[in-house]
């Protein structure tokens, strides 16, 4: 049974949920030449009803007998890597993960994963042949991140953004290598 991409993960951590299908598939991986469901049945008794979730999910195939898929993992890591339905178009897949629902969820502690979502930020957000009001900036940031204040401090601090002495001017400038 071939899985649609973008539901191969929720099948397979569903499917492996359960701690008899779990068993069922440890069982079938450790069986490197394959195993039938007559010999499962012997070692575990709900076999039959676990052999469907686990073809359901891609994770055991049967030609001549029932071996574990062996890209079905890769596949669903894949397709989870593509689709980031949580992150707003354009953003870097190094630091979509930080999105929920198109907006930042929590701001990396580690400096340099921090740093990565700024630059992302800039990047997407500010152009560099444009002076922003200070009202502008918030109002941008505002839509990323529920403290955008604190973005955009981090912008400055990180030389991504300058400001004017009197803090009414914005300009992106050329990021600092890491």
């Amino acid at each position: 049974m071939t899985v649609p991409s973008h539901d191969a993960g929720d099948l397979i951590l569903k499917a492996l949920a359960d701690p008899e299908r779990l068993r069922v598939f440890a069982d079938i991986v450790l069986t490197e030449s394959g195993t039938t469901v007559t010999d499962l049945r012997a070692r575990h008794p709900r076999a039959e009803k676990a052999l469907h979730r686990l073809f359901e999910a891609g994770l055991v195939t049967r030609d001549g007998s029932i071996r574990a898929a062996p890209d079905a993992f890769k596949t669903a890591a894949a397709a989870a890597r593509e689709a980031r339905p949580d992150a707003p178009p354009g953003v870097s897949p190094e630091v979509a993960h930080f999105y929920s629902n198109g907006r930042i969820t929590t701001i990396p502690v580690n400096r340099r994963t921090r740093v990565k979502l700024l630059r992302d930020l800039a990047e997407r957000l500010f152009a560099f042949d444009r002076v922003y009001t200070e009202l502008e900036v918030n109002e941008t940031l505002a839509a990323e991140y529920h403290d955008p204040l604190q973005l955009r401090r981090d912008l400055i601090d990180e030389l991504l953004l300058e400001r004017n002495l009197g803090g009414s001017e914005y300009r992106r400038r050329e990021a600092p290598p890491l």
